[in-house]
């Protein structure tokens, strides 16, 4: 008897190595050079063998669209939640960010099971994003989620064993409330602005490094890292929530972003609504081909997410102190070349309502703006495989 419960151990031990290395082999979100792409393990939030529905015109669109729900006022149940939880169950968008303030982890999955619940067995069901650089930006904070220090703090004070310790404890935590996709780390470096502070470090190298550790732990959790904020805004003088600003490009602004992606080929990159002194004709990069329409042809698996589209610095228009509606700004995104729309807190359900429509008659009038789309909802769904 002795003898057989020995072997049992060893075949479990046996079993556990076998699952171990599985898990160390097969990384997220690390499809390097040398790797296929095919074999990258990406986010599902729950795998299931049931047929998908094929999508219409508005279910394509709505794959496009990350809308924000505010567990605060969801676990108050207010009627901001409501509507757009009404929304998530109608529309069955692509995409949800949370927002809210001293979340905890019961918070976090409770949540996570209501929007599942939205869904049915032949849905897409949406991947669930949130910020997470650490310090003053971690949505994500109240019992049973780890408190990480600023970026620059870790960036240049952490060793890279203390790096890897925190940033796993943290992804398996996410993991567990089912977070598929953090939009972290900054990879902005700071100059002598003072607008983004503590979010980040000034050292190349260093953040080079500590992105690098970001990305292989929260990526071997089944989490993809979205790199923010294209094309680099360290020196960015204005709160772009607020105003639009204009800066100068300096080589090492992009380069650590060309760095991370010619390494991590199949992550995600954040693009920003910032004019560039001299260039792109007085748009915001985020809304300009010319800025990043390359990606698609350089780094065909990178997922391009906008910042917020409400901010100011989207809807602000050139020379006129009149916004652009939202409408307009999701347009224009689709254009440049972006994948994905991001909504921040404060954005209505009825407000996703028109972008939808809006979306809808521009992709029935226009085929380059179909085939946009088209590409985008084809790369959306293959992650979700």
């Amino acid at each position: 008897m002795k003898h057989l419960t020995t072997k049992i151990l060893i075949f479990f031990l046996f079993i556990l190595v076998l699952v171990s290395a599985y898990n160390y082999f097969k990384k997220p979100f690390l499809n390097k050079l040398d790797e296929v792409t095919k074999n990258v393990v990406v986010p599902t939030p729950s795998p299931t063998l049931a047929q998908k529905k094929e999508l219409d015109i508005r279910g394509k669109i709505a794959q496009l669209l990350m809308v924000p729900i505010d567990l605060n006022d969801l676990d108050q149940e207010s009627s901001s939640s409501a509507s757009m939880i009404r929304f998530v169950n109608e529309y069955h968008p692509g995409f949800v960010i949370y927002f809210g303030e001293n979340i905890s982890s019961d918070s976090a999955m409770l949540a996570t099971k209501n929007i599942y619940s939205q869904f049915g067995d032949g849905d897409y069901i949406p991947l669930i994003a949130v910020d997470h650089e650490g310090g003053s930006v971690q949505r994500l904070n109240g019992d049973g989620f780890s408190k990480l220090e600023s970026w620059q703090k870790v960036v240049e004070t952490y060793s890279t064993a203390q790096q890897k310790a925190v940033f796993n404890q943290s992804a398996v935590e996410l993991k567990n409330a089912g977070i598929n996709i953090v939009f972290a780390p900054v990879v902005d470096l700071a100059s002598n602005s003072a607008i983004l502070k503590t979010r980040v470090a000034s050292n190349l190298d260093k953040t080079y490094a500590g992105a690098n550790v970001f990305i292989n732990s929260f990526s071997q959790n089944g989490i993809m890292p979205v790199i923010k904020h294209f094309p680099g805004i360290g020196s960015v003088n204005k709160d772009l929530h607020k105003a639009v600003a204009t800066i100068s490009l300096e080589k090492e602004d992009t380069e650590i972003f060309t760095k991370l992606l010619n390494k991590f080929t199949n992550i995600g990159v954040m693009t920003t609504h910032v004019r560039i002194e001299n260039k792109l004709s007085g748009k915001v990069c985020s809304l300009s081909e010319e800025c990043i329409g390359k990606f698609a042809e350089f780094y065909p698996n990178v997922m391009l997410f906008t910042d917020d589209l409400s901010m100011k610095s989207a809807l602000s228009q050139l020379g006129t102190n009149e916004e652009k509606t939202i409408e307009q700004v999701a347009i224009e995104a689709i254009d440049a070349g972006n994948n994905v729309l991001v909504f921040g807190k404060g954005v209505s359900a009825s407000s996703l309502e028109k972008v939808i429509f809006a979306l809808q008659k521009e992709y029935e009038d226009s085929d380059s703006f179909k085939k946009k789309i088209d590409n985008s909802v084809q790369k959306i769904l293959n992650l979700k495989k």
